[in-house]
């Protein structure tokens, strides 16, 4: 028995949702997040009495 969904169908030109490439707007929203993510870092290492450098 063959118990596995079928495959949606899709346009023949459509990459699939991994291979589509990002809106610019998600790409910005990502490098600003991570940015978010290593200032909170220095500031909470700095805070704690961490020698980064």
């Amino acid at each position: 028995m063959n118990d596995k969904k079928p495959k949606p169908e899709r346009a023949p030109g459509d990459p699939g949702f991994w291979r589509r490439p990002l809106p610019n707007r998600v790409v910005w929203l990502i490098i600003a997040l991570a940015g978010v993510v290593v200032v909170a870092g220095i500031v909470v290492s700095l805070a704690l009495g961490v020698r980064l450098f």
